[in-house]
């Protein structure tokens, strides 16, 4: 069966089955500027929350043998910043803009999405519940899914956009919090969010980036994020967007196969800025045979 190149989720209609990750590629105004949006169905903006956020302190990204860590921290302006001086420079913006959310409490993800709803030029939102949760000792709050339900049901109750819930694989059930999101009226899932990694010197015992661990990228990491879309679009009725593994068509392919509506593209990007527009056509050429 052929693969929907021009999906609907909720009220959202995308150009391409390749969505760009949050995290890599910023607000989009810089690859907006690059003219690289080509093969692009969608842009997931990076974390916005209540406050500003500086972020962690440096190093906080580094390169491994076949990926990228990183423990950015959710450095941001905050949302009053972000509808006053960003989403005004999307105005136009050639394809779907899905702005990430983050927040320390439930209540302030609807908060955030409270005050987005001001703006007209986004088509939905993502809500980053691997976010830590000041409300339960610094646990993701994707590994509860009552918290997934909750802040799922909150933020739905201010929006009538694309509402789609960013997944942990580190701890607790996907699953489980994939139904939760559901129930909670999400459009979709997102699946998933970076694996917890870590990368030490050897010789000095000194890890590579500030905080220790971070969230590890990879293509290496496709079988395992194949998986996850396997079993959640089976336990779920709502659409499961890809994230993780996608470096080539075919890995998009192979995960739109597994059950996926769409598929974010995050660290290719960082390397290859032009990678959508390759990517897009490939598939085009692959679906064609």
């Amino acid at each position: 069966m052929k693969p929907e190149l021009l999906p609907v989720i909720g009220p959202a209609r995308f150009r391409s089955p390749i969505l760009l990750a949050s995290g890599t590629c910023g607000y989009g105004l810089e690859i907006l500027e690059a003219g690289a949006l080509e093969g692009a169905g969608g842009l997931v903006t990076k974390a916005t929350t209540l406050e500003p956020r500086e972020g962690n302190r440096p190093p906080r990204i580094a390169e491994t043998e076949y990926g990228l860590l990183n423990s950015i921290g959710l450095a941001n302006p905050g949302v009053e910043a972000v509808i006053e001086k960003v989403l005004p420079r999307l105005e136009g913006f050639p394809c779907p803009v899905i702005v990430n959310v983050a927040g320390d409490t439930a209540g302030e993800f609807a908060e955030v999405v409270s005050r987005l709803e001001s703006s007209g030029v986004h088509c939905g939102y993502e809500l980053n519940v691997s976010c830590p949760n000041v409300e339960n000792g610094g646990m993701a709050f994707g590994v509860l899914p009552r918290l997934v339900e909750e802040i799922t049901r909150l933020a739905r109750s201010r929006t009538a956009r694309l509402l789609s819930v960013k997944l942990t694989p580190n701890g607790g059930d996907i699953l489980e919090a994939a139904a939760a999101a559901e129930a909670g009226g999400a459009d979709a899932v997102t699946v998933c969010n970076t694996f917890l990694g870590m990368k030490i010197d050897w010789r000095t015992g000194t890890a590579a980036l500030s905080r220790g661990t971070g969230g590890y990228s990879s293509p290496a990491l496709l079988p395992l994020v194949v998986a996850r879309v396997w079993q959640v679009s089976r336990r779920v009725g709502i659409p499961v967007i890809a994230s993780g593994g996608a470096w080539t068509a075919e890995a998009v392919l192979e995960l739109m196969s597994a059950g996926a509506r769409a598929v974010q593209v995050g660290t290719r990007v960082l390397r290859d800025p032009f990678a959508p527009a390759r990517i897009h056509a490939k598939l085009l050429e692959l679906v064609s045979e």
